[in-house]
């Protein structure tokens, strides 16, 4: 890609690394001055060696292929600082605001030196056009995968557990004399072998009296409880115990797939969640109004990057391993969002590929996308993307000003 900004006029070199200077001497002293900063400032650090790493994947893979890539940057607009080797030129940009790569004839567009037309990406075969857009979604999972790995290795798997961990004061099951420890066997006659089951067990029956069995010091005791209607279903007021669940090496590696599986599962449900029509008209009521009914909760709305860096420490409460976990999910994330088949996203220009491949087979001639055409819809997709980022923005920093 090319940086939309590169018409900005430079920043004088010396003037930019006395800034960056000073802006790592204030980041030491914060940490310093406060020490649960580090939390914000490894989130800082693990967004910007994401960009970089998935934008070396593209790298890499782009002169593995014989292409010639020009620009390697961190950021967009004036330039800050940068040193030449060989062919490409590597640096870092004034707005941080992301990354690029950029390989010399992306489309049939961009006018190139006919010396160079071999090298170009458009001349490029499609398995080689692939492997190199294709490149930087694969490093995002493969940070995510050894991330969720490295977790499970270190810090295994905590899981919902059989027993009662607290119970809350005023509740149902503190009239019914429930206690922490209690594992609760049976509900009216069924049996319970999970939590899960007790939820399904409890949740349908509000204001009903319930005969609880629970298994206590050994020995099996029951009680009567009547769970309180709350959020249209039944609860008894108590929560479950978490159980630890260790993992060797090998162990972990089908155990990291499982994890990536979930997460993906997650994170594609939350995006069809937030772009179905009763999604867009959830999130406009969010934008306009956050406490009109219907609009949704902060924990269920989009995050930018400002809510995430300013959330990171109590996110993480100081955890290393959810620290990971968290750089982990955003690697995943990042990946899918990139797939997503509409240009400018790397999966657009994979979907090209894919089409003009097929398309040339079929006619048996080459077939080369007009690029011009694509352009409103490459257009659209930028104001909605830009639009989502800039109202994730506000809303962030609307909680943060009014907490």
């Amino acid at each position: 890609m090319k940086d939309p900004l590169d018409e900005s006029p430079p920043v004088e070199t010396k003037k930019a690394v006395t800034g960056i200077a000073v802006i790592l001497v204030g980041l030491a002293l914060l940490v310093a001055a406060r020490p649960s900063a580090w939390v914000t400032i490894s989130i800082i650090v693990g967004l910007i060696l994401t960009i970089m790493l998935h934008e070396a994947g593209h790298l890499v893979m782009a002169k593995r292929a014989g292409m010639k890539a020009t620009e390697f940057f961190v950021g967009f607009g004036p330039r800050i600082w940068s040193f030449r080797k060989g062919e490409t030129e590597y640096g870092v940009k004034a707005i941080p605001a992301g990354g690029y790569v950029r390989i010399i004839g992306m489309s049939n567009v961009e006018e190139t030196d006919p010396a160079d037309e071999p090298r170009t990406y458009r001349a490029s075969t499609t398995a080689k056009k692939l492997k190199v857009i294709l490149a930087g979604v694969t490093v995002n999972l493969l940070i995510a995968f050894v991330l969720f790995f490295v977790v499970i290795v270190g810090n295994g798997e905590f899981t919902t557990g059989h027993s009662i961990d607290q119970v809350q004061k005023g509740s149902p099951a503190a009239a019914a004399g429930l206690k922490p420890g209690d594992k609760v066997i049976g509900i009216d006659g069924v049996r319970i072998r999970s939590w899960a089951d007790l939820g399904n067990n409890v949740r349908p029956n509000a204001g009903k009296k319930l005969t609880v069995t629970v298994l206590r010091h050994g020995e099996t005791v029951t009680v009567t409880a009547t769970p309180e209607k709350v959020a249209g279903v039944g609860k008894l007021g108590v929560l479950p115990n978490s159980v630890r669940q260790t993992y060797s090496v090998f162990e972990a590696v089908p155990q990291s797939f499982v994890w990536m599986g979930r997460a993906t599962s997650a994170t594609v449900g939350g995006l069809a969640k937030v772009f179905s029509p009763s999604g867009v008209e959830k999130y406009s009521k969010t934008v306009s109004n956050p406490n009109a009914k219907g609009s949704f909760t902060n924990e269920e709305r989009p995050r930018s990057i400002v809510g995430i860096v300013a959330d990171g420490g109590s996110i993480v409460g100081g955890s290393v391993w959810v620290l990971l976990l968290l750089i982990a999910t955003i690697n995943l994330f990042l990946a899918l969002f990139n797939l997503i088949p509409l240009l400018p996203f790397d999966g657009g220009h994979a979907a090209v590929a894919i089409y003009e491949s097929i398309a040339s087979k079929l006619k048996g001639q080459k077939v080369q996308v007009d690029y011009r055409r694509l352009m409103p819809i490459t257009a659209a997709v930028l104001v909605v993307v830009l639009a989502l980022g800039l109202s994730t923005m506000y809303l962030d920093i609307r909680q943060i000003i009014t907490g």
